[in-house]
């Protein structure tokens, strides 16, 4: 592993820079980003599935909207879950080649009691009152990243600070930037949603002549929610990269942990 050859540059980007380089990376790691989402997002798209049926089987009338909400609601929550694998492979296939997916499966299940905690049993709190929904995406958009790349113990020992203080550090300068970001990352998720939505809906009528169902649109509209989740998780990896050069020098950190393992080999 290069530590000062990362394989997307380490510079400081603004948001929209993230938002346009995310594509590029989509694009790039096609294959792995499709393998490493559907193994977080199928369990939870199943799981959808089920739900909403017990939603529609309960209330014959026109639900749509309720749907939506349900739907919404039950995304928000799992979002941290399902993309984890995707997030850990983003953070190792930006300094190696080929990542190894035992490696990766190693690294979520030692992660997951805090992603748990922290992520689902913390988010159910926040987001089922509606209320505080915009706390774990405006005050801690990188809680995620810390939870899975950092590693840091949920009680801080010696010199290692605790998961809950690396994160209060991290987003303790940029809150307001945050919450700006979080409202235009709303308005342009709806955008995508609507987009997608609408396509499938036009490809399903006119190319293959079929009106989606009740049933149709249950499977749908949660892959299109599901396509917009995995874009902005692999945003929102970038944009935790440019904060870290941005408040902490890590790119000067990773040149001086690179030249020191490489003086550390010559002295072998």
């Amino acid at each position: 592993m290069q530590l000062d050859q990362a394989r997307i540059a380490i510079r400081e980007r603004s948001w929209l820079d993230n938002l346009d380089l995310a594509l590029q990376v989509i694009r790039a790691h096609g294959a792995a980003v499709a393998t490493s989402s559907a193994v977080g997002i199928v369990p939870m798209f199943l799981v959808n599935v089920l739900v909403t049926k017990w939603w529609h089987r309960d209330f014959e009338e026109d639900t749509r909207g309720g749907y939506w909400f349900l739907l919404s609601i039950l995304v928000m929550i799992e979002a941290p879950l399902a993309t984890a694998p995707l997030t850990l492979y983003l953070g190792r296939a930006l300094f190696v080649d080929k990542p190894a997916p035992r490696e990766t499966a190693r690294d979520f299940v030692s992660c997951l009691p805090q992603l748990l905690l922290l992520q689902f049993f913390l988010r159910i709190l926040l987001i089922v009152p509606v209320l505080t929904w915009i706390i774990p995406y405006a005050l801690w958009p990188f809680l995620n990243e810390v939870i899975l790349l950092e590693r840091n113990p949920l009680v801080g020992r010696e010199a290692r600070l605790s998961t809950l203080k690396r994160n209060s550090s991290l987003h303790r300068s940029g809150s307001g930037d945050f919450l700006l970001r979080a409202i235009a990352a709303l308005a342009l998720a709806g955008l995508l949603l609507g987009a997608l939505v609408l396509t499938q809906d036009f490809l399903l009528e006119n190319l293959f002549g079929f009106h989606p169902g009740w049933n149709t649109q249950i499977v749908t509209l949660q892959l299109a929610l599901w396509l917009v989740v995995i874009y902005f998780a692999v945003a929102r990896f970038l944009s935790y990269l440019d904060q870290r050069i941005r408040d902490e020098g890590w790119e000067v950190e990773l040149q001086l942990r690179a030249e020191r393992e490489r003086l550390a080999r010559q002295m072998l």
